[in-house]
């Protein structure tokens, strides 16, 4: 478990190989040495802990080690980031390079400015060895080194994700045996012999899948053509009454601009709009019954037929809300869909043949599924396990041997902690991290994995970056069913993700335990937080408590409720500053110059633009620089002269930052966004970005598309492109065999299309995702006379959304063969006859010409009765 820790550590000591240039200077050579030696002490210590992780023990006396070698772990990361910071604050690095060492230490009145600091370090060092040799003590006095005989862990030693397999998905196991369930709760909401308001609810315990369940509830034809969109709102242990009017407010678009109003206003104006409505709402996991008394009086009752559906663990809450109809206790699986579910899990689908697994695996299976007592979230999460081990009796069996558990109904938490257990030691701490986050949220992977990173909990793998590897953690995670993937980008990557909450519990207590992570949910626990490494805060308006908060060895602190302002000036070694969510004022200050990882979304930067500015360029480590829609002017004057940055996301906004100079070398950055073309840059004269693989730029109506054109068709390694430009910008010239060939998701935004685009799209033969969208704002748009997808084309394309004016849509036989989402809003246009074509279409948005269409689409969707009718988000 240490491992991963002490592999930043041992990086942080390697750095101080600069130093070697003063080493003829007593109190520098001094430390060099000490630093050294406790190096290869920390070596050692490292290499003896990767083998007794190995090895499946659950001794009390190992466990309290491990912690010792945490702590110690932790002590020397905070004296070298000290050591790091002072170097930002004084001119220390001056004396220690090379290059003007001879000049700065001549006489020795400059050398004795450092004295007083170093010798501080030396003693801090000199604590830490002797802590090291006292764990050493115990270790040999208790037989620690002793202990685990079995080695459980050698398949995941040489284990290596394929990046390939993720866009051939094993699907969604989860909803095994959940068919009569699905038919009788349906059948309650459409109940027509009932018109009042009427609340419908599922119980059951935690991992049994009644969320599953409601999802496939919502997603029903008959329901969707009934309510059209549920409104889904997850409550959790803890809630906040004013958060969840809000988030009802956002679903139904009437949230105003005046985030100051009251319960009772939102109250009042959300009620007022479901009264003209029939509505379905979702309350998904209930813990109390003190929730509807605060909940009721904002649900009218029109008698039109409206439904209230829940989920909860309780059948006190249920019946408290459910007087129509008896709560629905959710079964857990019979045998039969309990193996099915396993076996879909656990059996990569290479391996998967007509005849089913041989006996002896089989008899393995029943086995196992006996102890996950037909709770779905136990036979997934178990079958993710054996699903990276090989497939053989052999190995199938030695799992087995390590669950001879008692039969004290707690099956569910053993298996969930015995996969944790199998988890390689870097990827334990990856998967700690997903305590940070609020219960059931959706959570971006992208920025979840560029903070590993910036963590350096990512060790470095032969031809990849720290992001690929990261990238293959979370599908690790996800193909162990420790997390599940809620959505995926166009080329197969994780786009969000959840965490179920009984997982979720126990990475908040592992966290907890080893001091990696605090969450904070409440202004009064601000004191069990003053010595973690990490803070996740989960409440709002902490402006107030926060000053009271000191912990100057915090290494990340992340913010998921709405904050006023936040001064991190104190935070000096802070590398991980993140507000997740919410709209946040926030103060620079000029701490925190080895911050990596800075995320400000929708924050008001109250200082001048300078300031900030000049804030930023104090950051010589930063990693990722993610302003979101924040209001901070712009920053093209600084933000171009870092050598760390390799994630740029800035505003989208009218006022987006100028791209980089041509002369500068952006070779290191991977992804950028919301930038705008640089005035400056010609078919010969562009900044060295060609490694990126986002890219997002806004091109203004005077610039020529033959640069653009010439740029885009140097960047070989682009996935997703982003175009915004105006409607004087022709961008056909574009379409000239210029874009990037291997380009997986492409929007084109506010341009000026006067004929088709679609004979060169089409042959792009690996695009994804196609958006053709014109700005709302613009009444005067151009209409394109006629497009024509042709037999053949847009082999790959699963996701079109077209909201250009068009008069003609023709689309031949075999034209995108496997399209599942159509998104569509171009007038005046008419209902192409060849939609029909499209077998493989899941989802259709229609929203041009609804009255003219309305015949046409009714016949679609008799046609096609599996086909859902899209609702506006």
């Amino acid at each position: 478990m240490a491992e991963a820790l002490l592999r930043g550590v041992l990086h942080k000591l390697g750095e101080f190989a600069f130093v070697k240039a003063a080493e003829k200077y007593r109190y520098l050579y001094t430390i060099i040495e000490e630093v050294e030696k406790l190096t290869r002490e920390l070596s050692y210590i490292h290499a003896f802990i990767e083998d007794v992780d190995e090895k499946y023990v659950a001794d009390h006396r190992q466990i309290q080690w491990l912690k010792d070698v945490m702590d110690i772990a932790y002590q020397i990361e905070d004296v070298v980031d000290r050591f790091y910071f002072e170097c930002q604050e004084k001119p220390l690095l001056e004396y220690l390079d090379p290059s003007t060492i001879t000049e700065r230490l001549k006489g020795l009145a400059n050398i004795t400015m450092l004295i007083p600091f170093l010798s501080n370090f030396q003693e801090e060092i000199k604590r830490i060895q002797c802590r090291i040799c006292e764990i050493e003590d115990y270790r040999k006095r208790y037989e620690i080194n002793t202990l685990g005989t079995e080695d459980i862990f050698r398949e995941n030693k040489k284990r290596k994700i394929d990046l390939s397999l993720r866009l051939d998905p094993i699907g969604d196991p989860e909803v095994v045996g959940f068919a009569k369930d699905v038919d009788k709760v349906v059948e309650r909401l459409l109940d027509k012999e009932n018109r009042n308001l009427a609340v419908v609810s599922i119980v059951g315990p935690g991992g049994i899948g009644k969320t599953t369940l409601t999802r496939k509830v919502c997603h029903s034809n008959d329901v969707v053509k009934s309510f059209g969109k549920a409104i889904w709102i997850t409550i959790s242990q803890k809630y906040n009454m004013l958060h969840i009017l809000r988030k009802i407010a956002e679903d139904l678009n009437i949230m105003s601009n005046n985030l100051n109003m009251n319960m009772n206003e939102l109250a009042f104006r959300i009620s007022k709009f479901l009264e003209e409505r029939m509505y379905l709402i979702v309350f998904d996991d209930i813990w109390t019954e003190e929730f509807w008394a605060e909940i009721i009086n904002v649900l009218p009752d029109m008698r039109n037929g409206s439904r209230v559906l829940v989920t909860t663990r309780f059948a006190n809450v249920a019946k408290r809300a459910d007087t129509t109809y008896e709560p629905y206790i959710l079964p857990v699986l019979d045998d039969k869909h309990s193996m099915e579910l396993f076996l879909k899990k656990a059996v990569p689908r290479r391996h998967q043949s007509p005849d089913g697994p041989t006996v002896d695996l089989y008899n393995l299976a029943t086995k196992f599924i006996a102890k996950c007592k037909g709770l779905p979230l136990a036979l997934v999460v178990l079958g993710g396990l054996l699903s990276i081990r090989p497939y053989n009796f052999h190995a199938w069996n030695e799992l087995l041997q390590t669950m001879s558990w008692h039969d004290d109904g707690i099956e569910c938490a053993r298996i969930i902690a015995t996969s944790y257990d199998h988890l390689p030691f870097a990827k334990k701490l990856c998967f700690l991290y997903f305590a940070a986050f609020p219960e059931d949220q959706m959570i971006k992977a992208k920025p979840l994995l560029r903070i590993w990173v910036a963590e350096k909990l990512i060790p470095q793998e032969e031809r990849r970056t720290l992001e690929e590897t990261a990238e293959c953690f979370l599908e690790d995670l996800a193909q162990r069913s420790i997390i599940q993937v809620s959505r995926r980008f166009s080329d197969g990557s994780i786009k969000y993700c959840q965490v179920h909450d009984i997982l979720r519990d126990l990475a908040v207590q592992k966290a907890k335990e080893i001091n990696f992570l605090m969450v904070c949910s409440n202004p009064d626990n601000w004191e069990s937080c003053s010595k973690a490494r990490r803070v996740a805060i989960h409440y709002s308006d902490i402006n107030k408590s926060i000053d009271n908060y000191d912990n100057p060895n915090v290494r990340s602190l992340l913010f998921f409720g709405d904050s006023s302002m936040v001064d991190c000036s104190k935070y000096r070694v802070l590398r991980v500053l993140g507000y997740m969510k919410g709209q946040v004022k926030w103060q620079s200050s000029k701490g925190s110059p080895l911050l990596r990882y800075l995320q400000l979304n929708y924050c008001w930067i109250i200082n001048q633009e300078h300031e900030f500015g000049e804030w930023l360029r104090g950051m010589k480590y930063l990693e990722t620089l993610d302003l979101g829609e924040s209001h901070y002017g712009d920053i093209s004057n600084w933000i171009w002269q870092f050598k760390t940055l390799k994630h740029i996301l800035l505003a989208h906004s009218s006022g987006r930052t100028q791209g980089p100079p041509s002369t500068i070398d952006l070779s290191y950055v991977q992804t950028l966004t919301g930038v705008r073309w640089n005035e400056s840059w010609t078919t010969s004269s562009f900044p060295n970005i060609l490694r990126v693989r986002e890219l997002d730029i806004l091109i203004d109506a005077k610039i020529a598309m033959r640069e653009v054109a010439s740029l885009l068709g140097r960047l070989k390694h682009v996935v997703r492109l982003r175009i915004e430009g105006g409607y004087g910008i022709s961008p056909l010239v574009l379409l000239d065999d210029m874009l990037p060939p291997h380009l997986t998701e492409l929007k084109f935004g506010c341009f000026k299309f006067g004929s088709d685009p679609m004979p060169v799209l089409e042959k792009l033969g690996s695009l994804n995702t196609l958006s053709i969208v014109r700005a709302y704002k613009i009444e005067t748009v151009p209409v394109i006379r006629r497009i024509i997808c042709s037999a053949g084309g847009f082999k790959q394309l699963e996701e079109l959304e077209l909201t250009q004016p068009v008069e003609e849509w023709e689309i031949e036989m075999g034209a995108m063969p496997i399209l599942k989402v159509l998104s569509v809003d171009c007038d005046p246009l008419k209902v192409p006859l060849g939609l029909t074509h499209l077998y493989s279409l899941q989802r259709l948005y229609w929203y041009t010409n609804i009255q003219t269409n309305k015949d046409a689409i009714n016949n679609i969707f008799e046609q096609r009765p599996h086909l859902r009718l899209g609702q506006r988000s």
